[in-house]
């Protein structure tokens, strides 16, 4: 492997976690029970039959993309500190607190990795807090970090909720936009203040769509400017259904977007993070302005992309969440008639996918660990899983 950033290691949060816990309107505390620590030793799940590792030693790996020449690229989250001891972080490194006043410390920010066509790995860019999602539009890395401090009752860490730029050529990263505060100041879609960015998809214009998925919404940036538009509220399943899913009905069920993936058609797929709701996990926003809802039910989606051969995957984090021990998640493919079946079983907390040309499927896994043996992030490959058409 190639060059990477080690440094201290301590527990941390994900922020899929905590778009997780969104999802039912349940946060603070269990945000972070909800990010499994790695004992001393600890030996996770072995990946299933078939997987290739094609980089590991990441931390909280998350989105993946493709560049034009075959190039990987990976969005780590970074980790967070405790607070509950160890050496003093380093001067340049933020330090937050809870409302509890109990001290949280970015201990390493987030960074973008490249696994390189003749599988080198290396840092491309670092110093991007959360980094969760990626796209790739010419010859820019569009990242969007999250964040639910706000409603884990955590004061906001600098850089969460906003768009960076990274010039694929030298590294160089560029703010783009601060998304924070058209949920503060709008909250359009009525509900809890709660801002968490957490997915990002290029047009063929280049135009950025990205999902917010504590504030249920989807905006529209441009990549030169900046300048940024709500582009629509997502439904609930009772708005497009006339029914509540069935699943925890006692608490308020709210959208949570957590991934988009735009096909051939200009079709905007929008995947849901459900919780094993008994209704649709992904919608499609038609070009008439029309929300419809596509497979499912699904449980705990996190990503979705396209296929080479024009059908979609999507990932779910685990197959069953709310068990009380950590159960494995998977990919599944999306047929053209609705139904969905596995690709690939037996992933530990799986998140970002992508494929090459040749449809082999890439997706990170151990997303969600922290302990004394982080970073255990990997990005495993899985030949021939999406025939080119």
């Amino acid at each position: 492997m190639g060059s990477r950033m080690v440094t201290r290691r301590q527990f941390g949060i994900g922020a899929a976690a905590v778009a997780a816990v969104s999802a039912i309107g349940t946060r603070g505390a269990f945000a972070q029970e909800a990010s499994p620590a790695a004992e001393e030793g600890m030996g996770l799940p072995p990946l299933p039959e078939g997987a290739e590792v094609v980089a590991e030693g990441l931390w909280n790996p998350t989105g993946l993309a493709f560049g034009s020449d075959g190039s990987l690229y990976i969005a780590e989250q970074g980790f967070v500190d405790s607070g509950e001891g160890g050496e003093e972080p380093a001067p340049s490194l933020e330090k937050v607190e809870l409302k509890d006043g109990s001290p949280l410390t970015v201990v390493i920010p987030g960074q973008i990795s490249v696994v390189s066509p003749d599988g080198a790995v290396s840092v491309l860019a670092g110093d991007i807090p959360g980094a969760t999602t990626l796209t790739v539009s010419g010859d820019s890395i569009f990242v969007v970090s999250g964040g639910a401090s706000v409603g884990a009752g955590f004061k906001p860490i600098p850089g969460e909720n906003t768009i960076t730029s990274v010039d694929i050529a030298t590294g160089e990263t560029a703010y783009v936009t601060d998304l924070n505060m058209a949920e503060y100041d709008n909250n359009p879609d009525g509900t809890d203040i709660n801002p968490n960015l957490y997915a990002i998809a290029a047009d063929a214009d280049g135009l950025l769509y990205v999902a917010d998925a504590g504030g249920n919404t989807i905006y529209t940036v441009d990549a030169e400017t900046g300048e940024s538009a709500l582009f629509a509220v997502v439904p609930t399943m009772e708005e497009i259904l006339g029914a509540t899913p069935a699943a925890s009905p006692e608490m308020a069920r709210q959208s949570v977007p957590t991934g988009i993936a735009i096909d051939a058609d200009g079709i905007i797929n929008v995947s849901l993070l459900s919780f094993g709701w008994e209704a649709a996990s992904i919608l499609a926003y038609t070009p008439d302005g029309a929300w419809t809802p596509g497979a499912g039910p699904l449980t705990s989606v996190v990503a979705i992309a396209i296929g080479p051969d024009g059908l979609l995957y999507a990932t779910q984090l685990s197959d069953n969440f709310m068990s009380e021990e950590p159960v494995p998640g998977s990919v599944h493919r999306i047929n053209a008639d609705g139904t969905h079946e596995p690709v690939v079983e037996g992933l530990f907390f799986p998140h970002g996918i992508a494929f090459d040309a040749e449809g082999n499927l890439y997706v990170t896994v151990n997303s969600i660990i922290s302990g004394p043996d982080a970073p255990l992030g990997q990005v495993a490959k899985f030949a021939g899983i999406a025939t080119p058409m």
